[in-house]
């Protein structure tokens, strides 16, 4: 049979597989992208921390906050910022989440061994006891790519920097096993 012949007939039979699968499925953040806070980046001065599996981007995004402003770019796809054990926010490939900065929001339950457990993942609907996270951030820092950490301290969360440096250290994923 000729090559031609066989790579037609190959594309013929794989087509309807190719069609089914989605074209850019939605990413979603899983429990293995969340470790013990206190394992990530923080630049001095903030209260939130950095994590990246890529070191260049991850560099990136220590360097854009520790610049303080934000270059067109933005953080680099895939960097998760925490303040807290039980929250974060995943940047996203552009498009993913346009009225939130591309930026999925996380809840987290982590229990007393240290294994985390995503309760809400997503975009506007994910909501803690203050209401929508993406409107908050929306609404306190718009012009800091909804990064409230550059814009609220400590204080902004009604607690003192020893309060929360405690709250971090807490965090059930740091234990030494």
């Amino acid at each position: 049979m000729p090559r031609i012949l066989i790579a037609g007939l190959c594309l013929l039979l794989a087509a309807p597989l190719l069609a089914t699968a989605p074209a850019s499925a939605e990413p979603h953040a899983r429990p293995r992208d969340f470790r013990c806070l206190l394992k990530g980046k923080k630049v001095e001065g903030t209260n939130f921390y950095i994590f990246n599996r890529s070191r260049a981007r991850l560099r990136k995004a220590v360097k854009i906050t520790e610049a303080g402003a934000l270059p067109p770019s933005s953080y680099p796809v895939n960097t998760v910022l925490q303040v807290l054990p039980f929250e974060a926010m995943i940047k996203r490939r552009r498009g993913f989440n346009p009225e939130g900065n591309d930026w999925e929001f996380v809840k987290l339950k982590v229990d007393s061994e240290g294994k985390t457990q995503i309760t809400a993942d997503g975009k506007g609907e994910v909501a803690n006891a203050l209401g929508s996270c993406q409107a908050c951030h929306k609404r306190l820092a718009p012009t800091h790519d909804l990064v409230c950490g550059f814009v609220i301290g400590a204080n902004g969360l009604g607690l003192t920097d020893e309060q929360l440096a405690a709250i971090q250290a807490s965090d059930p994923r740091c234990k030494k096993k």
